[in-house]
């Protein structure tokens, strides 16, 4: 009775349940780097750790199949592909060249020209950033918020959790990035990111791929700018991805999207449409 109980009980909260969860257990560290100031201030698998905890308590074995299943979800169209990898890195060009126009010096032409290392850097973020996060972020936490939501809001509310969860980066380091234009940013990733989720059918690898081009791109491109450009660089960068994010909306809609029921998710999925 106990068990199930409890199962009942998660399953009546478990977004909240895995929010709380992928917070403590992401920012567990924090508090270290009062001590070790090179430690790091953010665990990264906090969000698949709580999307596990939480789908095992209230699915079982079978929910948690079925979560991880999504990363199986790889037979999609190549143009995702295309889109998840090349996407990020033509709209971080595009961000350099406004800030450029906008009186920021050149980065040369040269900041993607290390092939290696720009492979080297997109798999290992694949793995230590989106693997660990999108499982929970958009696997888990994406199906659950659109059952009772439209995309768009949705989107936005789990960006604001995002970018929130990203805090003890931004405050034990904010040279690495400017606080406001980033989180903006990442406000438009999220929307960025659920099109994508919704486009096909809940294809986790895509996503990932998405997210770890992101990153990749701006790694590369955003230190070419001197320090004293950096608000300019990461302003131009924040309104190129809000612009990318509103064309998404203004073409595939904000309520009814093509979406999939997430695993473990009961209740009805909302309309589809072409998006």
């Amino acid at each position: 009775m106990i068990a199930m109980s409890v199962r009942s009980w998660t399953t009546r909260h478990e977004l909240g349940l895995f929010l709380f969860l992928a917070f403590l257990l992401s920012w567990a560290l924090w508090p270290l780097v009062l001590l070790n100031a090179d430690s790091s201030p953010l665990v990264p698998f906090g969000p698949l750790g709580a999307a596990l905890i939480v789908t095992a308590v209230s699915g079982g074995w079978r929910g948690v199949l079925a979560l991880v299943a999504q990363l199986g979800r790889w037979r999609v169209r190549p143009r995702w592909y295309v889109v998840a990898l090349v996407g990020p890195f033509v709209l971080t060009a595009l961000a350099g060249a406004v800030a450029v126009a906008a009186g920021a010096p050149s980065p040369g032409l040269g900041v993607y020209s290390d092939w290696s290392g720009v492979l080297a850097s997109l798999v290992a973020t694949a793995v230590i950033v989106g693997l660990f996060e999108e499982v929970g972020w958009r696997g888990f936490a994406l199906p659950r918020m659109q059952r009772d939501h439209a995309a768009l809001s949705a989107a936005l509310a789990l960006g604001l959790v995002w970018a929130l969860w990203h805090l003890p980066e931004l405050v034990s380091d904010s040279s690495e990035r400017e606080p406001a234009p980033y989180l903006l940013a990442v406000l438009a990733y999220s929307v960025l990111i659920t099109w994508l989720y919704n486009r096909t059918r809940g294809s986790l690898p895509v996503v990932i791929l998405f997210h770890a081009a992101i990153n990749t791109a701006a790694r590369f491109l955003m230190p070419e700018f001197p320090s004293r450009y950096d608000v300019t660089a990461w302003w131009c960068y924040a309104a190129v991805y809000v612009l990318a994010a509103v064309a998404v909306v203004a073409v595939a809609g904000a309520s009814r999207p093509t979406t999939a029921e997430g695993p473990g998710v009961a209740g009805p999925t909302r309309r589809v449409s072409s998006g």
